[in-house]
């Protein structure tokens, strides 16, 4: 295995390891795309190879594929960490913290848009903590704008809305 390929593998267990998060596939591709100079097939291609040596591993959270660093792979990273440039570890450092909360927001607020009855747009809206779903709001909503304002404003505001509702039912 030449030193560029050991260090790209490296690299991708070394941002699985730090983000501390369950990220699915796209999300993760982004970060290392951003960070690291790797076209995306050689990712895709890297992460299959350590899928079947078994150092990160696929995880189903939130009915979403995510991709998860294995015990296996935190003890090669750990063995291997020195060879990757301190460069390029700041570099995935300084992103995932510059962008946390937007990841976290990512993976733990969720939402689903779909044709309701008589024309109306349903709208199921969810929020999870670790794997674990706090709430499921589902409504039916007269247009497709105030359809995308519902979710945009779960979004932007979603645990004002999660401690107003639960606030309101145990009173």
């Amino acid at each position: 295995m030449n030193n560029a390929l050991a260090e790209n593998k490296l690299l991708i267990l070394y941002t699985l390891s730090q983000s501390k998060l369950n990220l699915t596939k796209t999300q993760f591709s982004n970060i290392i795309l951003e960070c690291i100079y790797i076209n995306y097939f050689e990712l895709q291609q890297y992460i299959e190879e350590l899928i079947k040596t078994g150092l990160v591993e696929l995880d189903v959270v939130n009915d979403k594929e995510a991709i998860v660093i294995s015990a296996q792979g935190k003890s090669v990273l750990e063995m291997f960490k020195d060879r990757i440039h301190d460069r390029k570890r700041k570099e995935i450092d300084k992103y995932l913290v510059e962008n946390i909360n937007h990841l976290i927001k990512e993976t733990t607020i969720t939402h689903e848009i779909s044709e309701g009855p008589h024309g109306t747009i349903q709208v199921t809206l969810s929020a999870f903590e670790n794997k674990d779903e706090l709430i499921k709001i589902s409504m039916n909503f007269p247009t497709k704008e105030t359809a995308d304002k519902s979710v945009q404003n779960w979004k932007d505001h979603s645990t004002k809305i999660y401690e107003l509702l639960y606030k309101e039912l145990i009173r």
